[in-house]
């Protein structure tokens, strides 16, 4: 019941509380001792006054019991009127008879015959004691006797040593109030300086409590303790600040590339779903890729790549105005989210703006460095998610780099289809080779004075079951993406060399093949094992087999490429360069390649003899292979003034729907068992 009311008292009101309930008890215990110690005394000295008065009764009554003087005796008796305490005495002959008596105020008579020597009754003692003369009792003393002076002296003395207790208690509490102080003001002191600093998070305060005992050492350790709390306070803020800049950093490596210093892969990503999540009423992303890109990083090294797409970037900032974007989101690919535009003529304006800038030289170390980019575009709409947005710009920037490079696409349901239809031939692409759908043509390669046939190139073609006939130009680069291409060129060479093999014993031993390899297949680390086999398993005369690749094959990685092309030198067979004049290697790669034939792109030849440019070129190109003691082929010759004008140059060989299309082998042999000359178609 008193411990919620004890419970909040203060600490020095407890103390003094315990202390006076400590002093209170044993007050009492010392009050109850010495009060039943006294009227035990009291009790004593009464016994011994009663027993000394009934000894002089004794001796003096003796005689007046034996001449039977009853006067006599009764006035001994009377003596004891001086002691109050007495109430009677008398006395009895031995026939229980009484002798003689006194009686204090009213008390009367009374024959006791069971008495004992001493009986103890509520209100006082009975006493008795046997009267001897000459040996021989005469008679019996009894006396009665109260407590009334020893209950008047110990109520006096309870009085006052109940004062005496009182007054020592009320001295005990104002000295131990006094005393208290000393032990509860350092412990308040403490108590304020705590809460002081937890109200105010002040930790520079220190107690200035030093003493000796307990008190002193919780004055110290407060204080380790704030020191420690100071000090764990300044290095959480000094991590504190420490975090800040590291978290700056970290945001800005975790959105900012840290090359171009344009927004990364990560900005770019939240950018587009905030972008698609507000629902804008219209928004293009431009997804770029830099074309040519691998072939400066390879040719100039990485740090003139990294240099290049630091160039890129800046320019492309340029460029666009303050609501647009520039991401760079990996590698030579980069991402823009134009805003500000309604109609497609100006994003197509801004797509021809940035063609421009990324086609115009690049200063890098001192060289100068010639690059474009092609754009894949597709409009935000409603519904549609941030990942198909991407997707959309990914598949309309993969057309623009099939449509030639440094160019630029739209997404529509057409590119849809399209990409469905890739996805279709990319399935059926993987069995076709299985299925036996794939079919070498054959276009020959005719002497241009004798049009005598002297070789043939091969051609794959796909007779698809439900699409019929496919270009190579659909599916080559499928073959290409998927890796499928290595199976199928490793096809090809067999069945090319088989099949030269065949016509060289039927026809003319010194008939040729040329044999295209891809650019994956080329870069192939088996393709010089592939080559070598196939010429052995045929026994066929390496000399008579061509390989042909285009100059961008050549220039992807122009060390490497060099490299394998020596080894298939090696080997005995040649080496043709495809679609001559198109590329991008200059004639100091030309120099490094082990090249016997190049091939006069057909872009060229369609020109003549009209188009003075490509008459120039076509020129150059047979000036060009004569300093480099280099055979000439002229591809997709058509008519007899494209042939005139070509003879006119010393053309010795060419090939083209003039003297036959690409034919299955049935009619190459058709051709070469009637007459080895073909006629002009």
């Amino acid at each position: 019941m008193l411990k919620p009311y004890f419970s909040k008292l203060v600490i020095r009101d407890k103390l003094l509380v315990m202390q006076l309930a400590v002093l209170a008890v044993a007050m009492l215990i010392v009050f109850i001792i010495s009060v039943a110690y006294q009227y035990l005394s009291y009790q004593r000295e009464l016994m011994q006054d009663l027993n000394a008065q009934m000894t002089l009764i004794e001796d003096n009554v003796g005689s007046a019991i034996a001449f039977e003087d009853s006067k006599a005796a009764a006035e001994t008796l009377q003596s004891l009127s001086i002691n109050r305490s007495i109430d009677q005495a008398y006395i009895v002959l031995k026939n229980q008879t009484q002798f003689a008596g006194y009686y204090a105020g009213n008390h009367q008579y009374r024959n006791d015959k069971a008495v004992k020597a001493i009986t103890q009754r509520k209100s006082g003692i009975h006493l008795n004691r046997p009267i001897m003369v000459n040996g021989q009792q005469l008679a019996t003393l009894y006396v009665d006797a109260n407590f009334d002076k020893v209950n008047a002296r110990i109520q006096v003395f309870a009085f006052a040593l109940f004062f005496a207790v009182t007054f020592a208690t009320f001295f005990a509490r104002a000295m131990s109030k006094r005393l208290n102080r000393v032990l509860t003001e350092p412990i308040l002191y403490l108590e304020s300086l705590v809460t002081n600093i937890t109200k105010f998070h002040n930790y520079k305060q220190r107690s200035n409590i030093h003493s000796a005992d307990e008190i002193g050492a919780l004055s110290e350790g407060i204080n380790s303790m704030l020191d420690n709390i100071k000090m764990r306070d300044d290095k959480l803020v000094e991590e504190l600040k420490h975090r800040i800049v590291v978290e700056k950093k970290l945001d800005q490596l975790a959105y900012v590339d840290s090359q171009t210093k344009l927004p990364n892969r990560h900005a770019f990503t939240e950018y587009l779903n905030k972008c698609t999540g507000e629902h804008q009423a219209c928004f293009y992303l431009l997804m770029l890729d830099l074309d040519f890109f691998k072939v400066v990083n390879d040719t100039h090294g990485h740090e003139a790549g990294d240099q290049l797409l630091t160039q890129c970037g800046q320019r492309l900032r340029r460029i666009l105005n303050g609501d647009d974007t520039v991401f760079r989101i990996g590698g030579d690919e980069f991402a823009i989210v134009i805003k500000a535009v309604n109609v497609i003529y100006d994003v197509e304006k801004i797509c021809h703006r940035i063609i421009h800038s990324i086609s115009q030289k690049f200063m890098i170390d001192g060289q100068e460095v010639h690059i474009g980019t092609s754009i894949g575009i597709a409009q935000f709409t409603s519904g549609c998610s941030e990942s198909n947005l991407i997707k959309y710009a990914d598949v309309a920037m993969y057309w623009a780099k099939s449509a030639g490079k440094n160019t630029f696409k739209f997404y529509s349901e057409e590119v849809e289809q399209a990409n469905y239809h890739h996805q279709k031939l990319t399935t059926d692409l993987q069995t076709a080779l299985k299925l036996n759908q794939f079919e070498l043509y054959y276009q020959p390669i005719v002497n241009v004075q004798t049009s005598a046939i002297e070789g043939f190139e091969a051609l794959l073609r796909w007779h698809h079951p439900k699409e019929g006939m496919i270009s190579p130009f659909v599916f080559i680069p499928i073959a290409e993406n998927t890796g499928a291409i290595t199976t199928i060129g490793t096809w090809v060479i067999q069945q090319a060399i088989a099949q030269i093999k065949v016509w060289q014993e039927q026809f003319d031993q010194h008939l040729f093949m040329n044999i295209n390899i891809s650019a994956r297949q080329f870069f192939d680390k088996r393709v010089v094992d592939i080559v070598r086999k196939a010429l052995s398993d045929s026994d066929v005369n390496p000399n008579t087999i061509h390989i042909e690749l285009t100059e961008s094959v050549l220039m992807e990685d122009v060390e490497k490429a060099v490299g394998i092309l020596k080894q298939l030198r090696a080997l005995g067979a040649g080496i043709s360069i495809d679609d001559f004049g198109t590329g991008h290697s200059s004639m100091s790669y030309l120099k490094q390649f082990p090249v016997d034939t190049i091939k006069i792109d057909k872009s060229f030849v369609r020109g003549l003899p009209t188009d003075s440019v490509d008459t120039a070129i076509v020129e150059a190109i047979f000036a060009l292979a004569k300093s480099l003691r280099f055979d000439v082929v002229a591809e997709g010759v058509e008519s007899k003034q494209q042939l005139d004008c070509l003879k006119l140059n010393k053309c010795t060989k060419v090939q083209g729907y003039l003297f036959s299309e690409p034919v299955p082998a049935q009619t190459i042999e058709t051709y070469l068992a009637h007459s080895s000359k073909l006629s002009y178609q």
